[in-house]
């Protein structure tokens, strides 16, 4: 590996800073004023998942009872005359496009100090794990300063909604996470994480019982009026046993907390779940959790998607990865509503299409599964400075040419619905409230395609403004 994975140090990435002539006029009124601020923008395009690209566009923002309101977005020149006033401020923005704010559904933010990770060990993903074992923090200021550091990166990225994954050192549930989202600008869901197979299945029960009954309703407490949710996240299927799944999807139903997992992510996984042999158990094995109960729910044949049938079908997912995805599969998770959460970048550090194919989230928009974007941790990105899934749309507009819409729906709407959230407040249009605006400045020849030539920059996005 290129980069040594080491523990975090602080003050390792400045902070995100918004608009200072944006900020200025947020300032001139009170929140509660009776006159509300206005102000216009004059970009070289805006950019969403309803109206796709418009070159030459402006938006006129309106501040009002502490929340900014779009009282029109369109071309320049359809700007209605009693809104084209000499006197209201104005934001150049000619070599910019403008789009909302992004959501990345699927990361790991408890592991942003161990940085990129340019090659994948010798022994493949079961190497990779160890490798995440041995370098994650365990001590709770550690964590919390880990995930403090991954949400810097996340608002350098132009991400303002997370799902991010709660890791579970030494096996133990772990809110550190939740309460440091819940102190930043970000929205979203936070996932306690737990593994429980073989000879660990019956104490995972027991662990996340005593976790729903003794500390979640205060976590919860701290929780409230921020913008985080507290989720439960069964690891994976060749991890957690099809029991303990089923116990704790009616768990989360019961105490209305949102679920997520890993499926159909690895070769080993499919191994695993379909005949019980590979890597998986030996990794299984090898930590002596492997006992022969694991064999009353797989090695039928069965595909991981399929496995999982009688949780999916208890209720709503956000699942991570799916590169392992046959026709079967993706009408199953259309019928039950399963959200994926798709990671482009993560998918081709691990090889997937050598071992699947291309991954097949076009089959599953078709087939009306939800698809979004994520990015997996930082480990797996080729971004030192940001975690953004911009970099996500970038490469699938590189590899497959999808329109703007579909991108940035990927990237926006579609995650805030896999996170519960409000998808109007990821649009840019007239009556919308989107809960920040990013702007990415177009470098070089302005002549071609204006999201042709925005696709093919490497940097950041910076920020208008955010809620």
């Amino acid at each position: 590996m290129n980069d040594t994975p080491r523990k975090p140090g602080p003050g390792e990435h400045p902070p995100y800073q918004t608009d200072a002539l944006l900020n200025a006029w947020l300032s001139q009124r009170p929140t509660n004023s009776s006159d509300p601020a206005m102000i216009r923008v004059d970009a070289m395009a805006i950019a969403d998942a309803s109206c796709g690209v418009i070159p030459q566009a402006s938006l006129i923002l309106r501040h009002e009872q502490g929340r900014i309101t779009i009282v029109f977005a369109g071309p320049t020149r359809d700007i209605p005359s009693q809104l084209d006033r000499p006197d209201m401020p104005l934001l150049t923005l000619h070599d910019q496009i403008v789009m909302p704010a992004l959501v990345n559904a699927h990361t790991h933010l408890d592991l942003s100090h161990i940085g990129p990770q340019t090659h994948l060990p010798e022994d493949g993903f079961v190497g990779w794990v160890d490798m995440i074992r041995a370098c994650r923090a365990a001590d709770d200021d550690e964590i919390a300063q880990c995930v403090r550091l991954g949400i810097q990166k996340t608002l350098a990225g132009g991400v303002i909604a997370v799902g991010d994954i709660a890791g579970a050192p030494a096996g133990r549930l772990c809110d550190v996470p939740a309460k440091s989202l819940a102190a930043s600008p970000l929205f979203g869901v936070s996932y306690l994480e737990f593994f429980g197979i073989g000879t660990t299945a019956a104490s995972a029960i027991q662990r996340v019982r005593a976790y729903l009954q003794s500390q979640a309703p205060q976590t919860q407490s701290e929780l409230e009026g921020s913008n985080i949710a507290l989720g439960l996240q069964p690891h994976a299927p060749n991890t957690v046993d099809l029991s303990v799944y089923r116990w704790v999807t009616q768990a989360a139903v019961a105490n209305r907390m949102p679920l997520c997992t890993h499926l159909a992510e690895t070769i080993e996984e499919r191994m695993f779940i379909a005949d019980g042999i590979g890597p998986q158990r030996a990794m299984l094995e090898r930590f002596g959790i492997w006992d022969d109960s694991i064999l009353e729910s797989i090695a039928r044949g069965n595909h991981p998607i399929e496995h999982l049938r009688p949780v999916l079908e208890r209720a709503p997912y956000l699942v991570a990865h799916v590169n392992d995805a046959d026709d079967a599969g993706i009408e199953l998770l259309a019928q039950t509503g399963t959200s994926v959460a798709y990671c482009p970048r993560a998918s081709r550090y691990f090889g997937a299409e050598s071992h699947f194919g291309p991954h097949r989230y076009r089959d599953m928009l078709q087939a009306g599964v939800n698809v979004c974007l994520g990015t997996d941790s930082i480990v797996n990105l080729d971004t030192h400075d940001r975690i953004s899934t911009l970099d996500d749309i970038r490469l699938l507009h590189a590899t497959d040419r999808h329109t703007p819409q579909l991108l940035l729906a990927m990237g926006t709407t579609n995650g805030a619905i896999a996170l519960g959230l409000d998808p109007e407040r990821f649009r840019i249009g007239t009556g919308c409230s989107p809960i920040g605006l990013i702007a990415l400045r177009i470098h070089g020849d302005q002549s071609v395609d204006i999201w042709e030539s925005a696709m093919r920059q490497t940097n950041a996005p910076h920020w208008l403004f955010l809620e």
